[in-house]
């Protein structure tokens, strides 16, 4: 089964808006074995619309349509629905009536715009929305199955999660997806090419693909064929071989986080964990309550972003931002271990560093970071120079520090 993704909206194409739906759409087909053979942007335009439409019926046998369904004038969806498929469009009095209790709980009177979210096209059938107002379409054209969603990421992820794939499991029963992905951590998507060298050169039926991004590497595995009387056994082999060869750079699957590995092993220990950031300014608390029940583990942070404050919040000496600076290994587990002695926890990280663009100098260069970690066996610290620009080193060097605390946590054997 093929499939396209369709996203639309001119934010889309302008630079205004970032398209995360087409990836996390083509994602989720993934992982129920469906291949997106295309992905089209269009902006809101309905003759453009209409044409590509129109050519997705021919090509694929699952079209998701995602944007235009607001009450906006630029919103042309339905329109363009009704006029490219010829079913006429209608008012929905379930539908109208779901948006204004929507409207009711908010305590706000419905705009008579909204009464536009309530149009169908005849014959489609409805995908409730939980998260917001307008609902999704589902109709068939050609023996294509296509489904209209919302352009709001939260609204189109629920209904791909609640509607469209156990829609799609349910035709496809049994069908196990046609890829595996690696995450992995600390190690360049160069080095890693190189490792893997023996597993491109063996495995000639299954692709490897690489994607780097700013918390690591993902690794993709894919046969170039999908065919079930080989592929399961071929990229369970290969996935392995991967897993050894990338060693304790390698952290998880599709789906997994740094900040969820970590919040397991912290439960498996029954152990508490607190931060004390600089330069992260609170981004890695950000991303530990990331993962839901990180109530269970995480106790809190303190962001100490002078030295004032890393003196009275944390205990760190003048002495050591005397004679070492903020920036350095003693003032990152002085840090840590402030935190651990304020929150009363087992494990305490830290962060201090230089993310730019100014502040740097010949012996302290921008993206200069330390990490400290603190523990009932002491404390250490781990020194990195990161590249990239501010957001990016910020964003590295969260995932370092939970790498940090992945290591320290993790049993002896990984």
């Amino acid at each position: 089964m093929s499939a396209e993704i369709i996203t639309i909206g001119t934010e889309l194409l302008n630079g205004i808006g970032k398209d995360t739906n087409g990836a996390m759409i083509a994602a989720k087909l993934a992982s129920i074995g469906i291949e997106v053979q295309y992905q089209t942007t269009v902006g809101d335009d309905a003759a453009r619309m209409a044409d590509v439409f129109r050519a997705a019926a021919h090509r694929a046998q699952v079209v998701i349509m995602t944007g235009g369904l607001g009450a906006t004038s630029d919103d042309l969806t339905r329109k363009v629905i009704a006029t490219v498929f010829r079913r006429r469009l209608v008012l929905d009095e379930a539908v109208l009536e779901h948006i204004r209790a929507r409207f009711r709980v908010r305590g706000i009177e419905m705009p008579a715009i909204n009464e536009a979210q309530a149009l169908v096209p005849r014959g489609a059938g409805i995908i409730e929305n939980p998260r917001g107002l307008a609902p999704g379409l589902h109709f068939t054209h050609l023996e294509a199955d296509y489904f209209s969603i919302p352009g709001v990421p939260h609204e189109a992820e629920a209904m791909m999660d609640t509607y469209i794939l156990p829609y799609l499991r349910a035709r496809r029963p049994g069908i196990p997806a046609t890829r595996r992905v690696i995450r992995t951590v600390g190690i360049s998507e160069s080095v890693l090419a190189e490792r893997l060298r023996p597993v491109e050169a063996s495995e000639e039926r299954i692709r490897v693909g690489y994607l780097p991004h700013i918390h690591g590497v993902d690794i993709t595995l894919a046969p170039v064929v999908p065919d079930l009387t080989w592929m399961e056994d071929a990229l369970d082999r290969c996935e392995a071989r991967v897993r050894e060869l990338a060693g304790d750079h390698a952290y998880g699957a599709e789906g997994d986080t740094l900040s969820a590995v970590v919040g397991s092993l912290l439960l498996e220990r029954r152990a508490t964990l607190a931060t004390a950031e600089s330069f992260t300014a609170g981004a890695v608390g950000a991303a530990i309550t990331a993962t839901p029940g990180a109530s269970r583990y995480y106790l809190g942070g303190i962001v100490a972003y002078s030295n004032r404050a890393k003196q009275e919040l944390l205990g760190v000496r003048a002495t050591t931002l005397e004679r070492h600076g903020a920036v350095s290994a003693e003032t990152a587990e002085e840090m840590a271990h402030g935190a651990r002695t304020r929150f009363d926890c087992d494990v305490a990280l830290s962060s201090t560093g230089i993310a730019g663009p100014d502040g740097g100098t010949p012996e302290k260069p921008v993206g200069l970071v330390y990490f400290g970690i603190a523990t009932s066996d002491g404390v250490r610290s781990a020194r990195f120079v990161l590249p990239g620009n501010r957001p990016e080193i910020t964003g590295r060097s969260v995932a370092y520090l939970l790498d940090l605390a992945r290591r320290q946590l993790a049993p002896a054997a990984v």
